[in-house]
Order: C-alpha cells, then sequence, then structure tokens
C-alpha cells in the first residue's frame, strides 16, 4: 500500500514537472514570452540613398516622391533658406505568408555625411541638418481596421514604425564650416510582436491574420537641412523573426 502511495506521488509530481516546463515562462519572467526559444529567422535586407545637393542629375526632386525609387536626389535651397525633404519608400522587404510566427524584429543603420557651412556673410542663428527614418508596414489584414488610439482608418498600413531621429542644430557664425561623417544604428527591444499589438487595442483576430499574410515592409527618410552644403544618407534595413 506504502508502495503504490508512493508511486502515485511520484508519477503526479513527474506530470506536473512535465507541464510545468512545457508550458514555459510567462510574460513576467522574460517579457517577450511568445517568441522566447524560437530560432531566429533571417528576414531579408534592403539599402536606399537619400542625396541632398546643389544640383541634382539626371532629375530633379521627386515630386511626389517616387515609388520603388531605392536613389532620390533633393535640391538644397540657397542659403540660409530651409530645405524640407521627403523621401518616400527608399527600400523595401516584401514577405510572404506566414514569414514570422510572433515578431518582426528589425534593425536599422543610416550611414551618413554632410557639410554645415556658413558663407551667408553673417552670423546665422541655425544651421540645421536633421533627418527621421521610420517604417511603414502594409498588410490587407489592416484594410477596413482603424488605429485603436485615434479611431483613423488605417488604410492598409502601419505608418511611423520602428523610428529613428538624428538632429544637428547649432549657432553658426560667418565662415564656420564642419564635416561629419558617422554611422547610425537603431535595433529594437521588443519589435513588431503579436502580444504588444493586442496591448495596443488592436483585436487578436487582426493581428493572426496580419501574421499569418503576406507584408510589404518600407522604409522612408523625411527631414530638414539649413545651411548644409551637401549631404548624403544610406539607410539599411535588416529584418528578423521566428
Amino acid at each position: 500500500m506504502k508502495f503504490t502511495l508512493k508511486l502515485a506521488t511520484l508519477i503526479v509530481s513527474t506530470f506536473a514537472l512535465v507541464s510545468f516546463l512545457r508550458a514555459g515562462p510567462t510574460a513576467a519572467d522574460v517579457g517577450d514570452a511568445d517568441s522566447f526559444g524560437h530560432a531566429s529567422l533571417y528576414m531579408g535586407a534592403a539599402s536606399g540613398f537619400v542625396q541632398l545637393q546643389p544640383t541634382c542629375s539626371p532629375s530633379p526632386t521627386p515630386v511626389p516622391p517616387a515609388t520603388a525609387n531605392d536613389n532620390q536626389c533633393f535640391v538644397l535651397a540657397p542659403a540660409p533658406t530651409s530645405t524640407h525633404f521627403d523621401a518616400d519608400d527608399i527600400c523595401r522587404i516584401k514577405l510572404p505568408k506566414k514569414a514570422t510566427r510572433t515578431i518582426i524584429y528589425r534593425v536599422l543603420n543610416f550611414f551618413v555625411g554632410y557639410q554645415l557651412q556658413n558663407s551667408t556673410g553673417v552670423s546665422q542663428p541655425h544651421g540645421v541638418f536633421f533627418f527621421i527614418g521610420s517604417v511603414t508596414i502594409e498588410s490587407d489584414a489592416l484594410i477596413g481596421v482603424n488605429d485603436p488610439n485615434t479611431g483613423d482608418p488605417l488604410n492598409g498600413k502601419l505608418t511611423g514604425q520602428f523610428p529613428y531621429t538624428y538632429r544637428d542644430d547649432r549657432s553658426m557664425n560667418d565662415g564656420d564650416r564642419q564635416r561629419l561623417r558617422m554611422t547610425l544604428v537603431r535595433a529594437g527591444n521588443a519589435g513588431l510582436n503579436k502580444a504588444n499589438l493586442v496591448a495596443q487595442g488592436f483585436s487578436q483576430t487582426v493581428v493572426d491574420n496580419l501574421f499569418a499574410g503576406p507584408m510589404t515592409i518600407r522604409m522612408s527618410i523625411t527631414g530638414d537641412a539649413q545651411l548644409v552644403t551637401d549631404a548624403t544618407i544610406t539607410g539599411n534595413m535588416r529584418l528578423f523573426g521566428d
């Protein structure tokens, strides 16, 4: 009788341990429980280029911004006038159905070069080079869906995702000049994952359909330049999933 009781206790304990291990850690344990333990998938890489020049050859500033244009050039206004640029869709990655299970993790990096120079003859309060690189996610699963925060229709797109912002804003005396070159990196923490989208107010059905269907991920760069003689930005995007 005692042996039978001990055996039954051992069996129950074993099943409890197996169930615990199979259940895995919780969000309280690891933050992102859905992707915990999943293998990382490489889901593509893409690059695009933005130039700011006194003159662009062979074509001027794209009006409207060109689609699928990986090399966009914008004409700089004469100093000290500010120039705004909007380089839409400089690169893109098209993901097939079920490319990832629970997460889209992106890494963005930017190779940047520009020169600020004040040759106006007087001091200027602002020499500016500023840009934002961001990502848009397009999917049929988002058609007919409204933004849970604003109530506005998404029209099949999640815009302004994963933004990276760079700003150089300084006063410049007449004759001041500086050329800069740098590499900037933006890697995510949680990325775009199912749990976060549901927490933002999207229904589980919409989120599941988003990850089950094909998606197009596009990078755009927008910004402003003042007292900039020339500038280049190479935008690079790599995606990982599970």
